[in-house]
């Protein structure tokens, strides 16, 4: 029995990150987590006392939608992008698009009354205005974007798919609607799909979105395309300067393991365990490590 497997468990995502974490699913050892969403917001200002301290910025109060123009005055995305759920909270603005900019007013506010809903986690309010923003305006991507993935927090799989495939059909450029297909696609284990959706989303932005090239790695893994899956993975691993995300590191060990490469597999879990946080997961890479190294080499 080769050294791969002896890893072969799941990183928890505790209770309390059900609105905070990062949609991945590294590989079937990885627990992907229950639901998508946001970190809690901060506790309002107490405004019964003066402050002269700045209001923070509430990033679901979008209030009318506004342009996003680039360097050159160009206009390059509508603000609905500020309120999707992790992964689709990372895209940058430039690789969105204007694809919204003809959807009419009313819809316009149904959206930015879903966002207020998510704000306060009331998913069930935040699903109906979008279908209403969407009755009024079939073609706001955004808005079928948001709804799949509310739908994918509910495991509602197929009809997320079916939302998220609706927000590309106006555009093939739309990055977040083929983020949010590969996402899906990876949960329901489709690893072509997988595959051919994030490789679109690379296609749009093959530099600045490692969610993409997690996703790609993901799916080569599955598909036992060991070399292109390291390739993404060392990727999206470059582009986490900050290290914020060091499950990057674990999706790197299990490529390793599967290419039998034992000292890469022992490397990447110890970079995991430098930057990890949670302690359920620290202690679950600890005792991969104990295990890899009592086995005997091969």
């Amino acid at each position: 029995m080769g050294f791969n497997r002896t890893c072969s468990v799941r990183l928890t995502f505790p209770a309390k990150h059900f609105f905070v974490v990062f949609a991945f699913l590294l590989i079937s050892p990885l627990l992907y987590g229950q639901g998508h969403g946001r970190p809690a917001q901060p506790p309002l200002p107490n405004l019964s006392q003066p402050s002269s301290a700045p209001h923070a910025i509430d990033p679901f109060d979008l209030g009318p939608v506004q342009v996003v123009y680039g360097v050159d005055n160009k206009p390059i995305a509508t603000s609905e992008y500020k309120c999707f759920l992790p992964p689709l909270n990372s895209v940058s603005p430039t690789t969105v698009g204007v694809v919204d900019l003809r959807a009419p007013l009313k819809s316009q506010n149904e959206y930015e009354s879903a966002c207020r809903s998510l704000r306060k986690n009331k998913i069930a309010n935040a699903e109906k205005h979008l279908r209403t923003a969407i009755a009024g305006y079939e073609r706001y991507a955004a808005a079928w974007v948001l709804l799949g993935q509310l739908l994918e927090t509910r495991q509602k799989l197929d009809e997320a798919r079916s939302a998220c495939s609706k927000s590309v059909e106006e555009s093939s450029s739309y990055l977040p609607g083929f983020l949010c297909l590969a996402d899906i696609s990876t949960r329901q284990e489709r690893w072509l799909d997988a595959l051919t959706f994030s490789a679109r989303v690379l296609e749009i932005d093959s530099t600045g979105n490692p969610v993409g090239y997690v996703l790609n790695a993901t799916a080569n893994l599955n598909l036992h395309h060991l070399v292109e899956a390291e390739e993404s993975a060392l990727k999206a691993s470059k582009m986490d300067v900050r290290n914020s995300e060091p499950r990057v590191h674990y999706l790197l060990a299990q490529i390793y393991a599967a290419k039998g490469d034992r000292t890469r597999t022992v490397a990447q879990l110890h970079e995991y365990l430098k930057y990890a946080k949670e302690p359920g997961d620290v202690a679950v890479v600890q005792k991969c490590l104990v295990k890899l190294q009592d086995q005997p080499q091969e």
